[in-house]
This record gives structure tokens, sequence and C-alpha cells, in this order.
């Protein structure tokens, strides 16, 4: 049987690959610094002690593996000491073991300016401190295809899921007795990416499955949906049947915590992703997967994750 090291299988992207490899008949090991809180829906699971920052363990929990998803993402407040090194550690591993590594890449790399349309061939050239992290991140991964692992990067939009924990959607829709409020973090009009993530989980399981024809280091772009707030709230009505406010959130009163808080001085890092688009071109994708590639309607994807009732 096939086996699946999951990096963060607590979190978003590992938890809904780890449940898309399961069912394709994958056995699954987890890696968690407290293997009690190993969802339930992973029972199953082969559960290994450690995490990202320890290398002993992820080579432990590797042994006899075929694959590693990693799907780590500590809080924006740790990313400068924590995500290039611990990268570093399962990069190492699936480099000694000559393993498959999965990552979910996203649109930080970019400039938006160069946008908005961005294909696999478009340039790195990141505009905030993080998007250097991000390509820093995957210049290693570049350097690990070349020292015997196989690197599979699949590029997407921000994130829409049950139990997305920090993605932006769970935030910005709230049910009230009158219906829902869609708070906007910038125009109103303005398209931005997003990513269902069982689709895109299914996604990277048939890219999986046909690992052995790609190069060792590859990427590819996840289109997702392209979406502005008011497409957003005509689909928060059509799911719900409920009438949607629209409210602006605050920036300029949050700019009065940013000395006090590393949370709220990330989001102003990152807000210029909501004052211009950066499209995803997904033609490569299409190509390699002759076509398909799920697209569950937003409507749909919206009840789907919970984060809209009838």
């Amino acid at each position: 049987m096939k086996t699946a090291l999951v990096m963060g299988i607590t979190g978003s992207f590992g938890g809904h690959m780890a449940q898309a490899l399961a069912r394709q008949g994958w056995s699954i090991r987890a890696l968690l610094r407290n293997p009690e809180k190993l969802p339930a829906r992973f029972s199953g699971a082969q559960v290994f002690k450690g995490d990202a920052g320890d290398i002993g363990s992820i080579r432990a929990a590797a042994q006899g593996a075929d694959l590693i998803v990693y799907g780590v993402n500590p809080p924006y407040c740790q990313w400068a000491t924590s995500v290039v090194p611990w990268l570093n550690n399962t990069a190492t591993v699936a480099e000694e073991l000559g393993l498959t590594l999965v990552f979910p890449g996203n649109v930080y790399i970019f400039n938006p300016a160069d946008g908005p349309e961005f294909d696999e061939s478009a340039r790195a050239r990141p505009v905030t401190e993080k998007g250097e992290l991000r390509q820093a991140m995957e210049e290693r991964l570049q350097r690990a295809a070349q020292h015997g692992a196989r690197i599979l990067i699949v590029r997407a939009g921000d994130f829409i899921a049950a139990g997305a924990k920090s993605a932006w959607l769970q935030s910005l829709i709230k049910r009230t007795k009158n219906g829902y409020v869609l708070t906007t973090t910038g125009e109103r009009n303005l398209t931005h990416s997003w990513a269902y993530l069982p689709d895109l989980a299914h996604t990277v399981v048939a890219l999986v499955d046909r690992r052995d024809s790609l190069p060792h280091f590859s990427v590819f772009h996840f289109r997702g949906y392209r979406l502005s707030f008011a497409d957003l709230a005509n689909a928060i009505r059509t799911a719900s049947g409920q009438s949607v406010a629209l409210k602006n959130l605050p920036w300029g009163l949050m700019r009065l915590a940013t000395p006090f808080s590393a949370f709220i001085r990330s989001l102003f890092e990152m807000r210029y992703l909501w004052k211009h688009e950066v499209n995803l071109s997904d033609a490569k994708l299409r190509s390699v997967l002759h076509q398909s590639v799920p697209q569950t309607p937003i409507a749909q994807a919206l009840l789907e994750s919970g984060l809209v009732t009838k």
C-alpha cells in the first residue's frame, strides 16, 4: 500500500490532503507534537510524535513512506524564524529517502505589477518580507529536486473549506438574525483568487498519481475561483436564501493597534493583495490532467464548507 506522511494534518491543507489520499487507498501517517490531537476522522492513521522543527522525528516518520505532504503553516508572527528552517528539515529528509514532497504554493512571490495573469513561468518578484520567505522556501525545494527528491508545488489562492481556521473567509462571513454580513477587505468589485480545498486536494492527488511522468521539480497553478466581494455576496444569497449586508473592514481603526500586535502588522503587510488582482492561469495543469480539473459551484462550496447554511 502507498504511504503518505502528512505534516500538518490538523490544519486545512494537510487535513484535506489526508482525506483525499485516504479515499484513493493511501495509508496515512501523521507527525504530531501531541498525538492526542489527531482529529477523529483520521483515527486509522499511524501517528508519530514530533514536529517540523525536529529532523530526527521527521526522518523516523518518513521511513518507508512514498510521499510527504507539507501542510505546516505557523502563525504569521513566527514566519521569520520558522518557515525556512522547518521546511529545510523536511526537504533534507525527502532528499535522503528519495521521496516526493508536496508543497502548497501561494501568490506571495509575485509582484502584482507584473500581472494580473500569472502562469508557471512568471518570475518571482515579491514585494513583502513574507513573499521573500516564500521565495526562499521554493528555492530550497528546487535544490531538493537536484539532490534526490521529487518536488510538486501547486499554487492556489486563499482557501475556502470547513475547518480552515486561518483562512480569510472564515472571518469575513458572519450569520446574523437578519441574514449574513460579509466584511469586505478591499474594493468590492475587485477580483480575488480563491481555492476550494476539496477541489484542490483532489487535483493534487491526481498530479501525485502522475508523479513519475513529471519533472523532478514541478510547479502547477490551480485557478480556482476568481470572485469579487460582490460575487461572493451573490453566492451567499444563492446558497442561503438570505439577505447579505456588506460592510468595510475598519483598516483605519486597526492601524492604531499595529504597534501592539504582530498579527495586525502582518495583515497590513499583506493588504496589497486586496488592492490588486493576482490571477493564476492553469493551462499547464489542464493539459497534464486532460482538462479534468474539478470546480465545485461556489454556492455549493459555501454550503459544504459550513460557511453558509440554508
